[in-house]
């Protein structure tokens, strides 16, 4: 059939592919890269795979580096633990049990009470009982006092990680176990109890101490310390660059790919959630096995796992823009109408949309959990993708206006 008046050889051009691919026939090597295609699309949807389960894991080891393996987390994390009510009244039952034990409640009120009243003494020791624990608990509320509760573990979490580092020949403590040290805290205790400024030194070595771990476990504490450590560098990079290989084999699907990622980032992160979950049920309802203490301890999970679970909520607001970045380059009509839109400024000013772009990722990385470390270079790798997407997507608003031009 001739060609039609007036027509342009770039509209025959442009139906003849049309009419090629109804056909199934194209130009030579066609066939070959549509088998090609499928592919590389499976090797990269493999590799989204693999990088989602790893995410899981990654996301577990940065938080174990972030929040118990430093120092400084570990410290904060011990503070916030006395700012929750449950957990504080039961470190204040805790505490009075060890001051008790030395503090003869009775021989004090009968010395400091008229000897008319000394018959009262039995019964304010009874009551003191009751008194102290609530004592104590208004005094974890003080600053100083929570000061105090901090340094304490700033100085076993050193030790701690002094020895699981490998660092000193023996544990500092006696019995081969590194403790955490009352004493500090129980005498300032004593001092507002009114019942004397050194009652952790009266406690047996035992009572004023609390064991982290002991000698026997020192050999598999290090060995997870160290695997740990080096997990929270190598993960996170590892993600990062096995997501970047699925884009880089998606040749020709790579919108499709970049849904895919952001379905897999959604998916790893909720995965995080409910084992978090789990987690915390399994300790709490299994080995817990007093019932008195599961409210406390439920609180004291949730607080020290508050870092694992702002990492897959941060993650989570990562896949959701991973996703609408995957839509915006789309065939459906509300996207192609913003792809029109931001076309021209898109084309004319790509420096703006970059900066705007890396301002945003480096936003997220601000307003989220505290890093690592070793998740440096996979911000850097991130910050590097969504420069060459932003500029992909000037290519794909440019190739468009060209066509359009063409047609009309």
């Amino acid at each position: 059939m001739a060609d039609a008046p007036g027509s342009t050889s770039a509209e025959r051009s442009a139906g003849a592919g049309a009419a090629g691919e109804r056909s199934g026939a194209g130009p030579p090597g066609a066939a070959s890269t549509r088998s090609e295609r499928p592919r590389g699309l499976r090797r990269a949807r493999a590799l989204v795979v693999i990088a989602s389960a790893v995410l899981v894991v990654a996301i577990m080891a940065t938080w174990i580096r972030a929040q118990i393996i430093d120092t400084n987390g570990w410290t904060q994390t011990s503070v916030k633990l006395l700012e929750n009510e449950k957990v504080r009244e039961y470190v204040a039952s805790n505490l009075s049990e060890r001051l008790l034990q030395v503090v003869d409640v009775q021989n004090i009120a009968a010395n400091k009470l008229p000897s008319s009243l000394a018959p009262l003494a039995p019964a304010l020791a009874t009551a003191a009982a009751q008194l102290v624990p609530k004592a104590i608990e208004r005094a974890l509320e003080v600053p100083k006092v929570q000061e105090l509760w901090g340094r304490a573990n700033r100085l076993a979490h050193a030790r701690v990680m002094q020895v699981l580092n490998g660092g000193g020949s023996r544990l500092s403590t006696t019995g081969g176990a590194v403790t955490l040290n009352l004493e500090a805290l129980l005498d300032r205790l004593g001092a507002r109890l009114g019942v004397g400024s050194e009652i952790g030194a009266k406690l047996p070595a035992e009572q004023r101490r609390i064991v982290l771990f002991r000698s026997k476990q020192l050999r598999a504490a290090q060995d997870v310390v160290k695997g740990l450590r080096d997990l929270s560098f190598v993960l996170p990079a590892l993600v990062v660059l096995l997501y970047a290989g699925a884009l880089g084999l998606a040749a020709g699907a790579r919108r499709r790919v970049l849904l895919d990622i952001g379905v897999g980032i959604i998916v790893g992160s909720l995965i995080t959630l409910l084992l978090r979950r789990w987690v915390e049920s399994y300790v709490v309802n299994t080995l817990v096995l007093n019932e008195g203490a599961r409210p406390a301890i439920r609180e004291v999970l949730s607080i020290a796992t508050a870092g694992w679970r702002s990492r897959a909520l941060w993650l989570l607001i990562t896949g959701a823009i991973v996703i609408f970045a995957g839509w915006l380059a789309g065939p459906m009509r509300i996207a192609r109408r913003l792809r029109d839109l931001i076309a021209a400024p898109l084309e004319h000013h790509p420096a703006w949309f970059v900066g705007g772009a890396v301002g945003l990722v480096l936003l997220i990385a601000t307003l989220g959990p505290e890093r690592t470390p070793g998740q440096l270079i996979p911000l850097l790798v991130e910050l590097v993708l969504v420069v060459i997407g932003v500029l992909a997507l000037r290519r794909q608003v440019t190739a468009e206006r060209l066509a359009h031009e063409a047609v009309t």
